[in-house]
């Protein structure tokens, strides 16, 4: 038991979330607390005693010491109160934001392995209670001295009452163990089951125009009935290893509390006892009975949040293959020179991309074609670092990309995606995710020919977009994500897809736009548009991940059968 409770608080503190100083304070509030806790029961049997025998002066210095001990630890409670406060409230917003740093770092392939709904259900829910642990852990421990120390006292009163006072706490921590730790497997199983309730209600808002489309409301119903029935298993289970908890310890210790009170009635009756000792008796085993609640209640805070420390420690330490490290190049004079150097790649045991070499001159618009699946999408996520190449090297300006700092690299190489995200903010709140600076916004909106438009609306960059931005059009959205790509002052921009759902007069716009972002810029972009092909300085095809054709469009129109396809 000791064994797995420590193995929890282990991995709490791993997790790197805490602060030292309010640790100690935590900590040191706890100890005090609960130590002034054992003052109360003594000063209490003291003023029984001398008012027993009428010594009413010593009765009120001894009435007044019970009341100061009493106010003593009222204090050193809020002490321990105010602890707890600032101590939950910085790793609470500490581990939020481990979270959402390594969540901004990870490759594709945690998306994959991790659901949303695991995610945001770990960083606000799990979070909200795993940041109580180290109040819960520094509690027992303060709980357990005082437990040991009262029982020490006991059994020099009264050893047989010491010794059923141990016997009983044994007995107690033995139902404890057993039973939470069939509670916390159970548990686990709901917060899986939880898991998947939540990933289908986000699904169900996603795709709602479907559901409603196809009919598919039954099925779905069906689905979360299976759901909620396999949780509802877990949750019954898990509240009979806990009733146990909740109904065996009390009757234990309750049991122990009518032996004791009648050992020590008995010996009052011979004699052997007075008053005054059979107050400091029960005084000291009601400390102990209540002790020993609280130590169960904190033990059992900790078992119940051992699953969501797992979920918090799988996040931030979420680890494959692919992950990636950055180097130490700082050099940021980047030109925008790229060049594939036989390059291969393999994804789940499949190759996608076999022995690729091309390079790409800066100041250049280079069209990227294939058939859907033939690894076009793979030379962008290489560049992007999601991945790293199993053979060859990718340079940019003669460099390995692997060898760039994260700093340099990232504000070199962007992307513009088919669909972009938009946050629910303003326009200005948007572009100030790159760069604050509202003139520089001005231009790139500018350059991106969105400004005018912006300016048309009510609140012009002040504008709040709403739901990825659903109250704009999917042009203007787009012609705002290339707005804050701009601002990133990336030397390489990628383009995947952007004209494909766009109207002919937007599309015509980007046409325009890349034709005076390439004066600057090294672009690259996968395009099915033969417009785009035949305006590009070069463009390089694409099948089954092997490079087939490289060249203008004149000349592969001519001579290169994949590309001929293409354009039919």
């Amino acid at each position: 038991m000791i064994k797995r409770y420590c193995s929890i608080i282990k991995k709490y503190f791993s997790l790197g979330a805490n602060n030292k100083k309010l640790l100690f304070h935590l900590f040191f509030s706890a100890f005090l607390r609960s130590i002034s806790l054992l003052l109360i029961p003594f000063t209490a049997s003291k003023i029984v005693e001398y008012a027993t025998i009428k010594d009413f002066s010593t009765t009120v210095i001894w009435t007044i010491l019970f009341l100061v001990s009493s106010l003593v630890y009222v204090l050193f409670h809020h002490y321990n109160f105010v602890a707890y406060k600032n101590n939950s409230i910085f790793t609470h917003n500490k581990l939020q934001q481990l979270i959402l740093n390594k969540v901004t770092t990870y490759d594709e392939n945690f998306s994959k392995e991790i659901s949303t709904s695991y995610i945001v259900n770990t960083a606000f829910n799990d979070v909200g209670n795993v940041m109580q642990i180290p109040d819960r852990t520094f509690d027992s421990f303060a709980e357990m001295i005082n437990i040991i120390i009262s029982l020490i006292i006991l059994i020099k009163i009264n050893i047989f009452s010491g010794i059923l006072s141990l016997i009983l706490n044994i007995i107690s921590i033995y139902f404890l163990a057993k039973n939470m730790e069939k509670k916390e497997y159970y548990l686990a199983g709901q917060r899986k089951h939880q898991d998947s309730i939540s990933g289908l209600m986000g699904q169900v808002l996603d795709g709602n125009k479907e559901i409603k489309s196809f009919n598919m409301k039954d099925d779905i119903s069906n689905y979360l009935e299976n759901y909620i029935k396999q949780w509802r298993k877990d949750y019954f289970k898990k509240r009979k290893y806990n009733d146990n908890v909740y109904v065996l310890v009390p009757m234990i210790l309750g049991f122990g509390k009518i032996l004791i009170y009648m050992i020590s009635i008995n010996l009052i009756l011979n004699g052997k006892y007075d008053v005054a000792m059979l107050i400091l008796i029960i005084g000291y085993y009601e400390n102990i009975q209540t002790e020993f609640s609280k130590f169960f209640q904190n033990l059992s805070n900790i078992s119940e949040n051992n699953t969501r420390v797992d979920r918090v420690y799988k996040l931030l330490n979420y680890k494959t293959k692919n992950m990636l490290n950055f180097g130490e190049n700082n050099n940021d004079n980047i030109n925008g020179k790229i060049e594939f150097k036989n390059v291969s790649f393999t994804y789940d045991r499949q190759e996608v991309m076999k022995n690729v070499s091309f390079e790409i001159h800066p100041k250049t618009f280079t069209a990227i074609v294939g058939k859907s699946g033939s690894g076009k999408s793979t030379i962008f996520r290489l560049l992007l670092r999601l991945y790293k190449a199993n053979k060859g090297q990718i340079l940019l300006d003669d460099e390995n990309i692997y060898e760039y700092s994260k700093e340099v690299y990232s504000s070199n190489v962007a992307i513009v995606t088919q669909k972009p995200f938009i946050f629910d903010m303003s326009i200005r709140e948007n572009l100030s995710l790159v760069d604050s600076n509202h003139e520089h916004q001005i231009a790139a909106c500018k350059r991106a020919g969105i400004h005018d438009y912006i300016m048309s609306l009510k609140n012009g960059y002040n504008t709040k977009l709403v739901s990825d931005a659903e109250n704009i059009s999917s042009g203007q959205k787009q012609l705002i994500a290339l707005a804050r790509t701009l601002l990133s002052k990336s030397e390489v921009l990628l383009f995947d897809e952007v004209t494909s759902s766009l109207d002919m007069n937007t599309s015509k716009q980007i046409i325009n736009i890349l034709k005076d972002l390439k004066q600057d810029h090294t672009i690259l972009m996968i395009t099915h548009k033969p417009q785009l092909m035949k305006m590009a300085d070069e463009i390089i095809v694409i099948d089954k991940g092997k490079l087939v054709g490289k060249g203008k469009h004149k000349e592969l129109i001519e001579n290169n059968k994949y590309y001929q396809i293409l354009q039919k």
